[in-house]
């Protein structure tokens, strides 16, 4: 059994034993009937915003690649993001985001440390506005204790993680500076982590990749809101970003296959803290993972078929990126 054959095996196990216990509380004649009043002409919104989304992440990547290959490769981003999600979709653990990386070097004939670097970026610059909202809404609408101190944890976890990164990679550069083949190999691998990083540099694409960001978490919020209205939830102005704060907060603990478990689990503790019923609140969580995840994976796989790349060939890319297998398909001036 391979690795990644055992690590869906274990998520799916997860998942189903999550499930039977949550329904094992529910009263499932309440479940049906909070999904038939669903008003549809609010929920098809939802699928829109998920791909508007997608090309605003895009458009920020698009902008970050753009120092290091000198045109706006807007295109194989936003191929590189349907690949991370039809990855995050089917496998655990989060692998979908190591195809991504694996997609954008190949596609952009650029070394994995500098994808990686700049997808790393991508992310920071995400966190960023992430943390800030959190901020922001803790003073408008102040959080359960528990709450407060897993943001302050995780602030505190990622501040951490980037100072890291950026510490190693300038002893790194230290290192490869000395004679020898093994240093110099050091500098080389730096130098194009690095090179990822050169966004950084450049102060007039900063506040782009910013706004960006801001736009990205505003369409995720959006799709909260609109769900609310398709479940007839007069809810505070304030329901929408607590609830997707606490929704990512649970799928950042719980990495299975498309989110399952930690997504429902964090929106009908959300949810609860508006004094929404159980199972309305699952039934929400269950509507809102599904006509989030659903169409866009279809979408997802259609328009990558267009573009050469079918469903069976995530998996693949997987292995190559975590087995060493991405160095043998990189150019050959990137495998020095």
């Amino acid at each position: 059994m391979t690795w990644l054959k055992a690590a869906r095996i274990g998520s799916f196990a997860f998942i189903v034993a999550l499930f039977a216990v949550v329904l094992s509380f529910a009263d499932l004649d309440k479940v049906r009937k909070a999904f038939s009043c669903i008003k549809w002409t609010w929920a098809v919104w939802v699928p829109v915003l998920n791909v508007a989304n997608t090309f605003v992440e895009s458009l920020r990547l698009a902008v970050i690649l753009f120092p290091i290959i000198k045109r706006f490769p807007i295109g194989n981003s936003f191929n590189s993001n349907l690949v991370g999600i039809m990855g995050n979709v089917t496998l655990p653990l989060r692998f979908g985001d190591g195809a991504r990386a694996y997609y954008v070097a190949k596609s952009e004939k650029m070394s994995l440390s500098s994808s990686c670097s700049a997808l790393m970026l991508d992310r920071i610059a995400d966190f960023l506005i992430f943390f800030s909202m959190i901020a922001l809404t803790a003073i408008l609408h102040p959080f359960p204790r528990s709450v407060t101190k897993m943001a302050l944890t995780a602030g505190g976890l990622f501040a951490l993680a980037v100072s890291a990164i950026f510490a190693l990679a300038a002893i790194g550069r230290r290192v490869g500076r000395k004679a020898g083949r093994i240093r110099g190999r050091i500098a080389r691998e730096v130098n194009h982590f690095l090179d990822g990083l050169s966004a950084m540099r450049n102060t007039g694409l900063l506040p782009a990749i910013l706004v960006c960001s801001v736009f990205s978490w505003l369409l995720r919020a959006a799709m909260i809101w609109f769900m609310f209205q398709a479940f007839h939830l007069e809810l505070p102005f304030m329901a929408t970003p607590i609830t997707l704060i606490l929704t990512n907060f649970g799928i950042a603990m719980v990495s299975t296959p498309a989110n399952l478990g930690g997504f429902e689990l964090a929106v009908v503790g959300a949810l609860m803290l508006f004094s929404v019923e159980t199972e309305i609140a699952f039934s929400y969580a269950i509507a809102l993972h599904v006509i989030e995840v659903a169409p866009m994976l279809a979408f997802c796989a259609l328009f990558l078929w267009f573009e050469g790349f079918k469903m069976r060939d995530i998996p693949d890319t997987v292995r190559k990126m975590y087995s060493g297998g991405a160095q043998a398909s990189l150019p050959e001036d990137e495998k020095e």
